[in-house]
Formats: structure tokens, C-alpha cells, sequence
């Protein structure tokens, strides 16, 4: 992504006060639904005596250490430090953009939902939540699109190797 490129994705929402506070919205939104589902999710499959339980617990965790550990040994700088220009989500945070562990982590559960759940539908409509985060975190200035394209292959990938293959 070049500075124009950036300028031109970031620069309507940091021009309009109304549509800066609409993407922050969003991307709460996005982000607490998601991880409030999953919560209830284990509860409920705790409570169904499921035996898929520890899968639900363990892919998303040991691959979220995992995504965590390889972010931080390649700490890429986010657009906003690079650029040098505020992002539209208010964020300090240096470096660690590649992947983007917001749009993992929804990814994640989406595919949770949707490959080891009873409600394989309410993965879908979080899958299509995390692609909505994902723009918005490249639209906000926080994440390059690799970032975030990144983020969810990866997240798919452990799915199906965790829930389908093995």
C-alpha cells in the first residue's frame, strides 16, 4: 500500500466526524459480538456434555498463541506509523499489524461456529462479520490489507485442519 493509497481509504472518514464515530462502531460492534458468542458457546457445550468441547477450547487458543508469537517476531509497523498520519480508530500501538489478530480471532470463531457447533448457521453470519471487520480495520488505518487477508487465511486454515482433518 503506497501513502496515497492510505490517504485515499482513510482520508473520508477522518474528514467526517459522523462517519469516523459510524467505523468505530462497527468495529466494536464486530469485535464484542464475536467474542461475546463464543463464551457462550463452550457454556453451552459444557453444559450439553458435547465431546467436541476441548477442540472448541484448543484450536482457537494454541492457534491464537501461535498467530501471536509470529506477530510479534515480525513486527510489522502499522499503516498509521509508516505514513505517519493518524489512523481513524484511536490506536498507539507500535508495530505488530501482520497478521491482523482481531480479524483472526473472528475469523476463528466464525469458523468455530460454523465447522463444530450446533449452530453452524450463526457461522456464517460471523463469518460475514469478519470480513465487514476486516474492512473496517483497513479502512480505519490500522491494518494494510495484507494484514487482515492474512489474519482470516490463516484462521480458515487452522479450522479445517483442526476441526475437519484431525
Amino acid at each position: 500500500m503506497t501513502k496515497e493509497t492510505y490517504v485515499k481509504l482513510t482520508q473520508p472518514f477522518r474528514d467526517n466526524p459522523q462517519m469516523a464515530r459510524g467505523i468505530h462502531r462497527v468495529n466494536k460492534l464486530c469485535t464484542m459480538t464475536m467474542y461475546a458468542a463464543y463464551p457462550f458457546l463452550i457454556l453451552y457445550m459444557f453444559w450439553q456434555k458435547d465431546a467436541n468441547v476441548a477442540r472448541v477450547i484448543m484450536v482457537p487458543l494454541d492457534s491464537f498463541i501461535i498467530l501471536t508469537v509470529f506477530r510479534w517476531l515480525i513486527n510489522r509497523p502499522r499503516p498509521y506509523e509508516t505514513f505517519e498520519m493518524p489512523p481513524v480508530i484511536k490506536k498507539d500501538t507500535k508495530g505488530k499489524s501482520f497478521p491482523s489478530r482481531h480479524v483472526f480471532s473472528a475469523m476463528i470463531i466464525a469458523m468455530t461456529f460454523l465447522l463444530a457447533s450446533p449452530f453452524c448457521w450463526l457461522g456464517l453470519i460471523f463469518a460475514g462479520m469478519a470480513v465487514l471487520l476486516a474492512a473496517v480495520r483497513v479502512l480505519s488505518g490500522v491494518h494494510y490489507i495484507s494484514d487482515v487477508v492474512a489474519g482470516a487465511v490463516f484462521a480458515i486454515a487452522v479450522a479445517i485442519a483442526g476441526y475437519i482433518v484431525f
